[in-house]
């Protein structure tokens, strides 16, 4: 018989079992029970979903939203997030002399500043055009602007059939990064779930798009309608903190991939959502192009009450698709064209990357290319694919990411076949790799900006290599093309940790397909709205728990820094107490590890200049090691140091190393060992000794903050608008 507790506790048989609440004196007997007290004494923060239904052509559809502006002023008031808030745009730079200028968070970004104070947006891809932005600080003054940042995403909710939802998920600008893309800070917030139609009862394909690209706008307007009125007088908010500002809401970014920027915009298939270049010349880096006009396109959508017959020529001629009152025509001081964002995931990594491989594994020897795969030393941070690269297929984000870690390494000195020069080759994708990992840069400065456009410069200066092998006819790529608006958008609305992709494709399990999962399948999107609100009345309910417990974690903002403040951090006691010298050598791989250290006794003996080199060598020959072991650490850690502000360490970055052992088994498992380059740096110490600043890189976890060239260490200089 199955007993859950102690067979002397009196409810420990199975009988009992089901006695349980009543023996804890609990308020509630069954999950019916506790729902409705969910549902009449807990408060939500959040406003409750609406369900909105509309005829279209005969069938009744509906869908499901919240007042965005509750959304808005429910993130905005978090008491949790009182002291992180930012409220006003800054300038950050290298020097007090303002010559580099520092790009990281979203206030640092130039279209908060522009908007806030007034001047002229320079935004162009190829050739520089200046669009006037109205001055807010003088219509408003004291303004607090509040940047909107949305985005929506088809998923599956199941994993066998076509299930799908279509939700749309909204925050702030003024929550900083770090925080916004934790999902356990929940500040991104479910907004609304679009209808999943297809309209197949709709026979013509054209007819069918149109209709779902109005239907798609239609319902993004509806969400939206609350931030017309208020972008345009503005309206007082209440921070966490108690204190009431007068703010204005605005829609600034849009976050999504390809096909989601193609509906938001409304440009055609294999165009550029962003710029006017001619979709024939998407591979030409030299090719002018400008933003699309925005105020060309309301003029050709403002046709359709005038003159119908029109319509549709007026929108070809302004470069979009005939859309009937797209969602951001009536939205105050925001243009889409702008607000389309940089995306890591689709347009880098399953993307541009997706395509590089392709081209580098058809250009080479694919069992070569396998074979130096399966040669790889094993890592604690690079994958081993140990049956090669040319054979994977259905490849997620992660795996071209652990790809393009070894692509480079791979074909460095392969041969082309009939002698072609594979230098080219070698550049090209030399300089896509280094355009990946500085568009992944959380700090930005004007130097490291000019570095991006340099690297996406060299690649187009040697693709040719791929139309000599007969790969590629043309590069008339769209994801390709996008790579062209990376620095501009970093310039206007800080680095692409604010607005990447990956952060809302995380929120899609809790907000969509566990949503689903609770659901018995059927009128499935009620059940969905209702667990989602359940949840997050007890999330919140959680909140307060520990608040009144005094266990609530404070949150708090830290401004970038252009120095690498790593604190060299050791466990209490080693992981191995004692390792002979001889199995340093052989296990540890450290060969010259007794020379190394009796010079660094000599050295600590002899610091002046006593002793020449014939000397030295001399005395590191005859020193003698009064021991036979040593303690080893098989993990290094660097932490950042603890202060006022902050009173937890947080790891930066970590190095690992283990040696050759055998398995339980008898099985050999080789050595991992990561590897590190440490520079004798700032003011002639090395980084590794105590707390003094230094300078790192190696291959860790996470990406390491390095100094820019030309930066001050000492610090970053800021003005505020």
């Amino acid at each position: 018989m199955f007993t859950p507790f102690h067979q002397d506790c009196p409810i420990g048989t199975k009988t009992h079992f089901f006695q349980l609440p009543k023996a804890l004196g609990l308020s509630f007997s069954s999950a019916e029970e506790l729902n409705k007290i969910i549902d009449k004494k807990l408060p939500n923060g959040l406003p409750q979903f609406v369900r909105e239904e509309f005829d279209l052509l005969g069938h009744r559809y509906e869908f499901y939203h919240r007042d965005i502006l509750e959304c808005v002023r429910a993130l905005y008031g978090d008491p949790e997030l009182a002291e992180c808030l930012v409220y006003a745009p800054e300038k950050h730079y290298t020097s007090s002399d303002k010559k580099s200028r520092i790009f990281s968070e979203m206030n640092s970004g130039r279209w908060w500043w522009t908007r806030q104070v007034g001047s002229y947006l320079n935004c162009s891809c190829n050739q520089s055009h200046h669009v006037p932005q109205k001055e807010l600080e003088k219509e408003f003054p004291g303004i607090t602007i509040v940047p909107v940042i949305l985005s929506s995403d088809k998923t599956r909710v199941v994993l066998f059939g076509t299930k799908t939802a279509y939700p749309v998920y909204m925050t702030i600008g003024n929550i900083p990064k770090d925080i916004r893309r934790k999902p356990s800070r929940r500040t991104h917030i479910l907004v609304g779930y679009l209808p999943t139609t297809q309209l197949l009862h709709i026979s013509s394909v054209a007819s069918r798009r149109r209709m779902l690209a109005n239907l798609f706008h239609y319902c993004f307007a509806r969400i939206l309608k609350p931030l017309e009125g208020a972008g345009k007088t503005g309206i007082e908010m209440t921070s966490g903190n108690g204190v009431t500002r007068r703010t204005l809401p605005l829609f600034a970014c849009f976050v999504g991939d390809y096909p989601e920027q193609v509906l938001v915009s409304g440009c055609k298939t294999g165009e550029c959502p962003k710029c006017d270049i001619d979709r024939k010349k998407l591979g030409d880096l030299n090719t002018e192009s400008s933003y699309r006009d925005l105020q060309k396109v309301l003029d050709a959508l403002s046709t359709l009450d005038n003159d119908p017959a029109g319509y549709f020529a007026a929108c070809s001629k302004a470069g979009i698709k005939p859309i009937v009152h797209p969602f951001w025509e009536s939205l105050p001081y925001s243009d889409i064209y702008l607000s389309l964002t940089p995306d890591i995931l689709h347009q880098l990594y399953q993307g541009v990357m997706k395509h590089l491989v392709a081209w580098v594994t058809t250009a080479f020897d694919k069992k070569d290319l396998d074979a130096r795969c399966r040669c790889l030393p094993p890592n604690f941070n690079i994958r081993s694919f140990t049956k090669g690269i040319t054979s994977l297929s259905r490849l997620t984000g992660k795996e071209h990411a652990d790809m393009c870690r070894i692509l480079l390494g791979l074909i460095i000195d392969m041969d082309l076949p009939d002698d072609v020069s594979p230098i080219p080759l070698i550049r090209s994708t030399r300089a896509l790799l280094d355009f990946l990992y500085l568009a992944q840069y959380p700090v930005h400065t004007s130097e490291t900006l000019q570095l991006l456009r340099q690297s996406l410069h060299d690649f187009h200066a040697n693709k040719h290599i791929f139309v000599e092998l007969g790969i590629r006819k043309d590069f008339n790529l769209p994801k390709l093309h996008s790579l062209v608006h990376y620095a501009e958008s970093i310039e206007l609305f800080g680095t692409t940790d604010n607005y990447n992709t990956e952060y809302t494709e995380r929120l899609h399990i809790d907000l969509a397909k566990d949503a689903y999962r609770a659901t018995n399948h059927r009128d499935e999107y009620a059940q969905m709205t209702i667990w989602l609100e359940r949840k997050e009345k007890i999330l919140r309910h959680q909140s307060y728990l520990e608040w009144c417990l005094g266990n609530a974690a404070r949150v708090m903002a830290h401004p970038p820094s252009m120095a690498y403040n790593g604190v060299l951090t050791l466990t209490k006691w080693p992981s191995r107490r004692a390792v002979d010298l001889d199995e340093i050598v052989t296990k540890y791989g450290a060969v010259f590890f007794r020379e190394a250290l009796r010079r660094h006794i000599v050295l600590s003996k002899h610091s002046g200049p006593e002793l020449n080199r014939n000397q030295l060598e001399r005395a590191i020959l005859y020193a003698d090691l009064p021991f036979t072991s040593v303690p080893v650490y098989h993990k290094l850690k660097f932490t950042t140091p603890v202060d006022s502000a902050r009173t937890k360490r947080l790891t930066l970055d970590a190095i690992y190393i283990r040696p050759a052992r055998q398995s339980k088994k008898g099985l050999d498992i080789p050595a991992r060992f990561d590897t590190a380059l440490v520079n004798v740096g700032l003011g002639g110490e090395t980084g590794v000794e105590g707390t003094t600043k230094f300078i790192l890189a190696f291959t860790g976890n996470s990406g390491v903050h390095r100094l820019p060239h030309g930066a001050d260490p000492s610090g970053v200089f800021v003005t505020r608008g």
